[in-house]
């Protein structure tokens, strides 16, 4: 777990090449589309995608999504979707993952702990329904079952087929496991403030619901920024908008974000949404000059 930074692992599609980064200025964004937002204004002129997880998932329910960020006809484009793929990251101290530059080969990147492999395939040896996250054109999912809405329109700006899974030999370091064992019962218990009814679907990694829509993005979903930080399930959002519930959360884990920080994210996450936007829209005023 990365208490005082973020750990970003950064892969270039054409050359095949990885590297592992730590940014102690982006733990200011907590994690998520914060994050993510950061690694795109950063990154503008060079990613394809970038994918982040929040510092919870795996930890709570309902906090079960990942943040897919990347740019269309210069707009900027948001997806969440659900699955493993947030959680895995999280348990791999993996904050983000930032897609360099475009191949129009099929690459399958495996990550374990430390160690990156980016192997080249003419067809993916490895079906969509074993990827944590597989991402081309038109396809945006996790385990082939969690989607990340709908692409049409929107497509995502890679050539090839990009498969990614994820798996680590470390273990869980619980700071408070008996803070963190009653805040988890206490948010089971919650259920009922969800905005979505339990069904008997695949479950999203991290959530008991199984709602009839766990197969769905939320692309479309207005939900506020501190659960989008985090990443909560949009239908979840009135348990974790609330800062004490967040602070008590992060602090049962081990991190040190205090009440008034908490208080500055939407602030700080909107400043950087609208200098990604400002960007955009030269890029677009240069083309159409």
């Amino acid at each position: 777990m990365n208490t005082e930074y973020k750990r970003i692992l950064y892969i270039n599609l054409a050359t095949k090449e990885y590297e592992f980064k730590i940014h102690q200025d982006l733990r200011n964004y907590l994690g998520g589309i914060g994050v993510g937002y950061k690694l795109l204004l950063d990154n503008i002129d060079e990613a394809s995608a970038i994918i982040t997880c929040g510092p919870l998932s795996g930890y709570f329910p309902y906090i079960s999504k990942a943040c897919l960020l990347y740019t269309h006809a210069n707009r900027l484009v948001e997806k969440f979707g659900g699955g493993v793929i947030a959680a895995k990251m999280n348990m791999a101290g993996i904050d983000g993952i930032v897609l360099i530059g475009n191949s129009p080969e099929n690459l399958h990147i495996s990550v374990f702990d430390q160690e990156v492999t980016i192997a080249t395939e003419t067809a993916l040896a490895l079906k969509d329904n074993q990827l944590d996250l597989a991402l081309s054109k038109k396809i945006a999912h996790s385990d082939s079952y969690f989607n990340f809405g709908s692409l049409d329109g929107l497509e995502l700006p890679l050539e090839g087929h990009v498969g990614i899974n994820i798996d680590t030999s470390s273990s869980i370091n619980m700071v408070g496991f008996y803070d963190y064992e009653k805040l988890y019962n206490t948010l089971l218990d919650d259920y009922k403030m969800l905005t979505v009814e339990p069904g008997n679907n695949p479950s999203c990694m991290g959530c008991p619901m199984g709602c009839d829509k766990s197969s769905k993005g939320e692309d479309d979903i207005n939900v506020a920024i501190l659960p989008r930080c985090l990443i909560a399930c949009g239908y979840s959002e009135e348990i974790f908008k609330h800062i004490p519930t967040v602070y008590a959360c992060l602090t049962s884990i081990g991190y040190t974000y205090h009440h008034s920080y908490l208080e500055r994210v939407p602030s700080l996450v909107g400043e950087v949404r609208a200098n990604i936007n400002e960007v955009l829209n030269k890029y677009e005023t240069i083309i159409n000059s």
